[in-house]
């Protein structure tokens, strides 16, 4: 019996999935559109942030009434940080009104040759939302109640407990594996890197090495697994065949 209640929950979590790859890509197609638009590059150059939102009725997820889209310059980086918010002790009715931000970091008189860079960066964002936006307020919340101040690194444990938590765990695994499919590059290698620029933010906090290392090395061992267990097929390394 409970082998084939894994099996069944595990069918559904697959078609789940494959809903919010859909919801992925629609927004990440619409966000491009809105950044090929004369008006909104015309807007941009005058003045920042520019803001937009999608009021499209998200179907496959419930819990997500709007994105909001932000664009703010940096003439040296591109990059987007996304945050799904909801109020806190939301019931499931009230979950219905939340919304996902995403902030899309971009040289201001940008063209569209920053797209391939933006684009698989845009898409992990939004599906590490997407997976927040499905999660339950009990598991949302833990996470909330371990980051009060909002501050990941103000210590090794906060910042152990916020990568290693169950929302965080599903959430960036869903994000990665997006990522790792649109660059047509292993889950491993992708993975690596995201962990490395999480052992950069650890050193720029002035973490010892060491434990900087036994964290990302903790954080890796359970994204890899949690990855194998969730996609069957998923490619974590080189060696394990050709990318998909």
């Amino acid at each position: 019996m409970n082998e084939l209640y894994n099996e069944w929950r595990s069918f559904l979590n697959e078609g789940r999935g494959r809903s919010l790859e859909k919801v992925t890509t629609f927004i990440s197609r619409e966000i491009v559109y809105a950044l090929k638009d004369e008006g909104v590059r015309s807007a941009f150059l005058k003045t920042e942030p520019v803001t937009f939102y999608l009021t499209q009725e998200f179907t496959e997820v419930e819990w997500l009434r709007s994105v909001i889209v932000s664009l703010s310059s940096n003439e040296e980086h591109v990059y987007t940080h996304a945050n799904y918010e909801y109020d806190l002790g939301a019931t499931d009715e009230q979950r219905k009104n939340s919304d996902m931000n995403v902030n899309i970091v971009i040289p201001r008189n940008y063209d569209n040759s920053v797209l391939s860079e933006l684009i698989p960066d845009l898409k992990d964002s939004i599906r590490h939302e997407l997976e927040h936006s499905i999660q339950s307020t009990e598991m949302l919340t833990v996470v909330v109640d371990e980051l009060s101040d909002g501050e990941i690194w103000k210590s090794l444990g906060t910042a152990k407990n916020y990568y290693t938590s169950e929302a965080e765990t599903k959430a960036h695994v869903a994000g990665l594996y997006k990522k790792a499919k649109i660059l047509r590059e292993p889950f491993g290698e992708v993975l690596d890197r995201f962990l490395a620029e999480v052992w950069q933010t650890g050193m720029y906090h002035r973490y010892p090495e060491e434990k900087l290392d036994n964290l990302v090395l903790h954080i890796r061992e359970l994204y890899r697994h949690y990855a194998a267990s969730r996609y069957p097929n998923v490619e974590i390394d080189w060696e394990n065949g050709e990318s998909e």
